[in-house]
């Protein structure tokens, strides 16, 4: 069989109920369906996804893993199952326009990785992300997020990184996971890209690679689960990749915010599980950065998947 251009890897868990509408995005492509090939990594669901992918899409194939390991780790099992020479990474709560790969296509020369433009799915006259920035902070911001869009991000060109809700790989500079496991959920794409910027690969803006997307779809914004991976994952990625300035004022950072959270709880201001939330990241913070600051003097060739 010859081998597709594209592999769309989606990782789904209980996502039922965005399912049909990415599905059928992607089954209207206008690029044939031998150009690209998509599999579906499910992370334990206990909904009816993978029925309901299985009787309505069989042309998808359904990977079913024993427990749910996240966006990170659910991409990084999902990697041996594709087979397209590039990779490209899809949230299951998005809805691609149908010229989507197209506009990859014509893009895939342009740069290592490629990064879409997500709107909102509710309104897209509003910009999701027009790829990622990275703030003096450290802090990972969507570039254009919230703003109305009235053309400013349609010019294609390198970005520090890119949403890993809709990212392509040239699985060229693929021979190794795609992102660190223990990251779970949010800001593993920015780490990913940070440490190949330092290896001096480029990440491509495509604009008219066009997506809607819903988001926090998956976890919900501000929820404790939110709350925890995206304190803790923020200081990792910076003990990791930034200067040691940085990474000590981020974990100083979150010390202020446990404490912050304590005292709003302790006055009715703050949910009891979001200030446990705050202050459960930063002991994961403490138990992990050792292996992170050990990664700072480690060879950097493992940004976004460098062959070995």
């Amino acid at each position: 069989m010859d081998r597709p251009l594209f592999s769309v890897l989606i990782v789904n868990f209980n996502g039922l109920r965005h399912l049909d509408r990415c599905l059928t995005a992607l089954a209207g492509q206008t690029v044939p369906r031998h150009r690209f090939e998509v599999v579906l990594i499910d992370n334990a669901s206990a909904d009816d996804s993978v029925a309901r992918v299985r009787a309505e899409f069989a042309w998808v194939r359904v990977v079913r893993r024993p427990i749910n390991e996240g966006f990170a780790g659910g991409n990084n099992a999902g990697r041996p199952y594709t087979r397209g020479r590039y990779l490209v990474l899809l949230n299951n709560d998005t809805i691609p326009d149908p010229h989507w790969l197209a506009e990859l296509v014509v893009a895939t020369r342009s740069a290592e990785f490629l990064v879409s433009k997500l709107v909102f799915a509710h309104d897209p006259t509003i910009v999701n992300s027009a790829g990622l920035e990275l703030l003096r902070d450290g802090r990972g911001c969507d570039r254009g997020f919230r703003q109305s869009d009235h053309g400013q991000f349609e010019s294609a060109g390198l970005v520090f990184a890119g949403c890993g809700a809709a990212v392509v790989i040239d699985t060229a500079e693929c021979n190794r996971p795609l992102f660190d496991p223990r990251y779970f959920v949010y800001y593993e794409d920015l780490d990913a890209f940070w440490r190949a910027e330092l290896t001096g690969r480029s990440a491509g803006y495509v604009p008219r690679s066009l997506v809607r997307h819903v988001h926090g779809g998956s976890a919900g914004d501000e929820s404790p689960l939110f709350r925890f991976h995206v304190e803790r994952n923020r200081v990792l990625t910076s003990l990791r990749n930034a200067d040691l300035f940085l990474a000590v004022w981020n974990v100083l950072g979150l010390a202020a915010r446990v404490v912050r959270s304590s005292l709003k709880w302790l006055v009715g201001r703050e949910r009891g599980a979001m200030a446990a939330a705050t202050a459960r990241a930063f002991v994961a913070v403490v138990v992990l950065a050792p292996a992170m600051l050990v990664g700072r003097y480690v060879t950097r060739a493992g940004g976004l998947c460098r062959s070995s």
